[in-house]
């Protein structure tokens, strides 16, 4: 096999180059890129947008008049909802690449999650040995000697500092979404 001298101009390598860099996609690609932020960030969205209403139902609920067995029921179920929500938030954080502000603020929710489900487990958790003809059905916890008032005011607590943390979020990935819109409205 002999080998060939091939001469190329300057514009051919520039065509070459580009076209290589084009059909590499990846984290090089504008598109690429853009299309996975704004699959992450409308993740982020969904989350942050199921965990506020769900806090707001179940702060709203608190005004009703519930039966104590069934409020310290709903929490370990709200309890269980966030185990969930913290999961998914440790899964897409990493996700979060551009803006360190935004994955902080990722941080922070899942902070103000794992530390408002520990206050909710010791207000009411569920152990199925546990036999109380006060309680039904396992549940245990210091919600119980607490009054209807002192109960409300603590979950009401607890629940807003996790609202608040996840209302923040929304707003930074309202405004890292805009920030992705402009960005693609100058490389077009």
């Amino acid at each position: 096999m002999s080998k060939k001298i091939v001469r190329i101009t300057e514009s051919d390598l520039v065509k070459i180059v580009k076209r290589l860099i084009n059909e590499q996609g990846g984290y090089d690609d504008q598109f690429v890129m853009a299309t996975h932020s704004g699959s992450v960030l409308g993740g982020l969205n969904n989350i942050i947008d199921k965990v506020i209403d769900m806090l707001d139902q179940a702060t709203s609920a608190l005004t009703n008049d519930i039966s104590k067995t069934n409020l310290m029921s709903g929490v370990n179920k709200i309890t269980d909802i966030l185990d969930m929500v913290e999961d998914q938030l440790r899964k897409i954080n990493p996700e979060v690449m551009l803006n360190r502000d935004l994955r902080s603020s990722v941080s922070e929710l899942k902070r103000e999650i794992r530390k408002g489900k520990d206050r909710l487990r010791t207000l009411s958790s569920f152990n199925k040995h546990f036999i109380s003809p006060k309680m039904k059905g396992g549940l245990t916890g210091i919600g119980m000697s607490m009054s209807d008032k002192e109960l409300n005011d603590k979950l009401a607590s607890i629940l807003l500092k996790i609202s608040s943390s996840a209302e923040k979020l929304a707003f930074q990935v309202k405004d890292e979404t805009n920030n992705m819109y402009r960005r693609m409205d100058r490389l077009n």
